[in-house]
């Protein structure tokens, strides 16, 4: 009897392994009506008795692939099925199916109008980014942020990815560059801005980090401001089209497929160069004199290497700045724009403009640059992306008013701090930070009564012959504007850099102090050590 019960059942699953994949009359199934369209293919290649053999694998993930698509809205949503993407021309019953299916089969569902965003419009003559490359073949462009067949389960990180900087598409063609993201308002793609697209395009930045591409700017230095020469070279190149089809930093810039592994790209070496006997000078004014001219001794200028940041060297790419205080005058911050990485490693960058003779050595307790290397995520993914909401790449969160209201990675904090570094203590900070940086552009302003009592401006007519020290004022109070969050990367570099801009600024001389009107400047004064409750003149020393 027992024979012959265990007979009957293994002939059940024979015959109902073999309606599921060697027939057309399948098994009846239950869930979506995606799922029973599919359910022929899962039965012979989701691993299920005697089909096990035929089993799929994902070759990215290593996942099974019917389990994939089951998590996916192909099949929740009734989205599609499998044969809606691998045409079926009569498989398995000696017919043929189309097995690498093309990212362009997407498009049969997925077209510009029904996404209602600019994901793969191609567009020639404005300047909207669009969330492809122009680097990537259409038939793999949409797995270069989706799995194509799970493309739900990690929805949420592409949609963080969207509202932030890199992944923002706003254009607004009204010639106002401040009103477009940083991936839209200028021609990135044309060959001319090479450099630029390393930052400002997924193609530019691949060809840097993984495509032997190069970008050097060296400064030839002599004792006149006005000779020092700028040469910019990008080896490798041309690495852009001219096609005006502008990109976000998208997925593929950081991840090698959709296994979502970061890519390894190693220790960053830098576009700009430090000259450590190098000393900037010249200029003068009625009131400071003349500055003494520029020196250079026999060591020869170098491009800045940083250290390993694991992980992190990805974010250092670009978060590095493309300047020092020894480049070139400008009438814009040196170190260009959200130079973060370089402020986090000053030490090597010197991005903020070091005045002659002054000390701007790290202390030993600052171990910023070092958080995460020994987990291979290096300083800026540790803060950044440790938390709910990690592709927003925001350290913090805010409330309505832009007070710091949590901070997302306060475990890491932890670390060092236990527990004396709150929300609220860091908002303290910040507004130090910021009121700071308004009191030194009130001393520029001549709001503060600086040396020379009237308002000190820099432009293309004067940067070159302004004394050298209130050169270094006027770059040093672009930078809170450039790296709001400096008070955190590096707090003792932005405060010693501001502290010393307005000390020359207010009488031409570097004395160690500076006064600080509390009632005008609290946080300000706050943040350079004055008691809580201070009013008035408040004199605080270099710290």
């Amino acid at each position: 009897m027992i024979k012959r019960h265990t007979v009957l059942l293994v002939s059940s699953i024979m015959l109902t392994s073999l309606y599921g994949c060697s027939s057309d009359n399948r098994e009846v199934a239950t869930g979506t009506a995606s799922y029973q369209k599919s359910s022929g293919c899962i039965s012979c290649h989701g691993g299920f008795g005697n089909n096990s053999t035929s089993t799929k694998y994902s070759p990215v993930t290593g996942a099974k692939i019917t389990d994939e698509w089951q998590k996916s809205a192909h099949n929740t949503s009734n989205g599609a099925a499998c044969t809606d993407c691998h045409t079926n021309s009569g498989h398995p019953s000696g017919g043929s199916i189309v097995k690498a299916v093309q990212d362009t089969q997407c498009a049969t569902c997925h077209t510009t109008t029904s996404l209602g965003i600019l994901h793969f419009a191609n567009f020639t003559t404005s300047l909207a980014s669009q969330f492809v490359s122009q680097s990537d073949p259409a038939g793999v462009q949409c797995r270069k942020c989706h799995n194509p067949h799970d493309t739900t389960s990690l929805i949420q990180y592409n949609k963080d990815w969207a509202e932030s900087g890199h992944g923002e598409t706003t254009f607004s063609n009204d010639g106002n560059a401040n009103n477009d993201s940083v991936n839209s308002h200028y021609p990135w793609t044309t060959s001319s801005r090479d450099s630029c697209s390393k930052c400002h395009t997924t193609t530019g930045n691949l060809m840097h980090t993984v495509g032997g591409a190069t970008t050097l700017t060296n400064n030839s230095f002599n004792t006149n401001p006005a000779s020092v020469v700028s040469t910019t070279t990008v080896t490798g190149g041309p690495l852009m089209s001219n096609n005006k089809k502008n990109e976000t930093v998208m997925c593929s810039a950081c991840h090698a497929d959709y296994s979502w592994k970061r890519r390894d790209i190693g220790a960053r070496t830098l576009e700009y160069t430090y000259d450590p006997d190098f000393v900037p000078g010249g200029g003068s004014d009625a009131f400071a004199g003349a500055a003494p001219a520029s020196t250079d001794g026999a060591t020869a200028a170098t491009a800045v290497q940083l250290p390993d940041a694991g992980d992190s060297n990805l974010c250092l790419v670009c978060h590095s700045g493309r300047g020092n205080f020894q480049s070139k005058r400008s009438t814009r911050f040196e170190g260009h724009h959200a130079p973060t990485g370089a402020d986090l490693y000053a030490e090597y960058t010197h991005v903020g403009y070091e005045f002659a003779g002054l000390d701007y050595t790290k202390p030993g307790s600052f171990a910023h640059s070092t958080i995460g290397i020994a987990d291979g995520s290096g300083p800026c993914v540790s803060c950044h992306m440790k938390s709910t909401n990690s592709h927003t790449f925001e350290a913090v969160n805010k409330d309505g008013n832009g007070v710091i209201t949590a901070i997302k990675s306060q475990a890491i904090c932890n670390d060092c701090h236990d527990t004396s570094m709150t929300a609220a203590i860091l908002e303290g900070k910040a507004l130090g930070y910021k009121d700071a940086g308004k009191l030194l552009k009130d001393y520029l302003a001549n709001t503060v009564t600086n040396y020379t009592n009237a308002a000190i401006t820099v432009s293309s007519s004067n940067v070159y012959t302004i004394h050298v020290n209130t050169y270094g004022a006027f770059q040093n109070s672009l930078y809170p504007t450039e790296d709001p969050g400096g008070f955190a990367h590096n707090s003792y570099y932005v405060k010693r850099l501001i502290f010393d801009s307005i000390d020359w600024l207010d009488n031409h001389a570097f004395d160690g102090t500076i006064t600080i009107n509390a009632t005008n400047y609290p946080d300000a004064a706050k943040w350079y050590g004055a008691p809580d409750g201070t009013t008035g003149d408040y004199t605080a020393s270099r710290p």
